[in-house]
């Protein structure tokens, strides 16, 4: 089994486990710990999670909505400052993955955003799911001040929440059958996090990708 195979099974199967706790209150548990781990490891499905409880809700009443978002937005500032403190931790520059010409252009240019454009850059990648492990943990390795991130962050884990809320109340209004509902809540909200990473492309503040291990292209130290 591929990587990629492993990672799709292990997110349908959480979300199988999800959507059967939808009538307890464990709902609110596992919102609160995927968003949490999905700031730190983006292979767990949160967005996918907040959309189908908010479209059951829709649909039959429970789980309470309030509280998935509150939930939802909790777990999402608690994964992002997870990852910024892990941040601090480690030195980015020394990995292998960012010693090449672009690796090191890739941290040039978030340490240049973040100072620069502190506010757009944490709340733009919190929409993208790589984009905001990788933000989060150059905000803490680059020292950017924990205050001032902490406070966009929340900003930014508001907002993420209440359009994964939108996405799910708005599928179930529009679909009176609550598996169809769910599935074209997480279709749409894939799209829509998608058409906002281009948007956001076009202003200058989008994550770029990662940058490949590249050895042979190791930058001039001396």
């Amino acid at each position: 089994m591929s990587i990629w195979d492993w990672v799709v099974h292990f997110s349908s199967s959480i979300e199988d486990v999800v959507i059967a706790a939808m009538e307890s209150a464990w709902i609110y548990v596992w919102v609160y710990v995927l968003t949490t781990v999905d700031g730190i490891l983006p292979v767990v499905p949160s967005e996918s999670v907040v959309i189908a409880a908010s479209a059951a809700w829709k649909s039959s009443g429970t789980p309470w909505l309030p509280l998935i978002w509150l939930t939802a937005a909790a777990g999402a500032w608690c994964g992002d400052q997870i990852a910024y403190q892990v941040g601090t931790k480690i030195h980015l520059r020394s990995f292998r993955l960012f010693r090449s010409t672009r690796g090191q252009h890739t941290l040039d240019w978030a340490d240049h955003a973040l100072h620069n454009r502190g506010a757009a850059i944490i709340i733009a990648a919190r929409f993208i799911p790589f984009g905001r492990v990788a933000v989060n943990l150059t905000a803490g390795s680059l020292a950017f001040p924990r205050r001032t991130f902490m406070i966009f962050d929340a900003i930014a884990a508001v907002i993420w929440a209440s359009y994964a809320v939108a996405i799910g109340v708005w599928a179930a209004a529009l679909i009176d059958n609550l598996l169809l509902s769910i599935l074209v809540g997480v279709v749409g909200g894939v799209a829509l996090g998608w058409l906002i990473d281009r948007i956001l492309a076009r202003f200058g503040v989008s994550v770029p990708d990662a940058p490949a291990e590249d050895s042979s292209q190791e930058p001039n130290h001396g």
